[in-house]
């Protein structure tokens, strides 16, 4: 193994889902770093087609309010529609695993509605990270551009890992897209989903839930 091999291992594997931050913010000059080196992600002939929006401070509290408020009202409005329908059953036997772990952390019964409802409303506040990344793809919404989203999407959380950043991809966050755009005053794009990031919390179990990975061969086929 090269040391660019091992530290691809590090770094790849090394990444995971932050669900509790400490309330120290990233320091600007880091957060412009790992943004310039998102970047660099590919997209097909080379279009960038994205568009990212970055709360920090006051506007992040205020987007914060805004989307348990919408939570609490009913207020949905997602740009790319969603349905638990689009899961394959194996994809539905994968995400039960995932979410026994998450809940069984977390010390919440699966009947539980109500404590079910409260870490709704802490996904929504963030999960107290002191910073949120927006992602939107093109209006349009084709498929392909949205794909270099998702390209996009890995390479940022890569890049905060390798900055010491951690940072949980959220999907639910784009169920309020109005209210995040009435909140923020953007305009255009379709938001996919958004990115909470911060330092971690060493001391949360939730951190600490480890999450696996299907065997190669249940995924990849190689033809010779």
């Amino acid at each position: 193994m090269t040391a660019a091999t091992d530290a691809a291992e590090r770094l790849i594997r090394g990444r995971h889902a932050t669900r509790a931050f400490l309330p120290d913010p990233v320091p600007g000059d880091t957060i412009e770093a790992i943004f310039a080196l998102a970047g660099a992600s590919p997209s097909a002939s080379n279009a960038q087609p994205w568009r990212i929006e970055v709360v920090s401070g006051a506007k992040r509290d205020d987007l914060a309010a805004a989307l348990i408020a919408a939570h609490r009202e009913g207020r949905q409005t997602a740009d790319f529609p969603y349905s638990e329908d689009v899961y394959e059953p194996v994809h539905q036997r994968r995400r039960r695993a995932w979410g026994a772990s998450l809940y069984a952390a977390l010390d919440i019964d699966r009947g539980a509605g109500d404590l079910r409802a409260a870490y709704d409303e802490r996904s929504l506040s963030l999960y107290g990270a002191p910073h949120v990344a927006m992602l939107y793809a093109p209006e349009s919404g084709d498929p392909r551009l949205t794909a270099d989203l998702g390209m996009y999407t890995q390479t940022l959380l890569l890049a905060m890992t390798a900055h010491g950043v951690g940072s949980c991809p959220q999907a639910m966050l784009s169920f309020y897209a109005d209210t995040v755009r009435e909140t923020l005053g953007v305009a255009g794009g379709r938001l996919l989903l958004g990115v909470s990031f911060g330092y971690a919390d060493p001391a949360a179990p939730i951190n600490a839930v480890a999450v696996g990975r299907e065997p190669l061969t249940e995924t990849t086929r190689f033809h010779h």
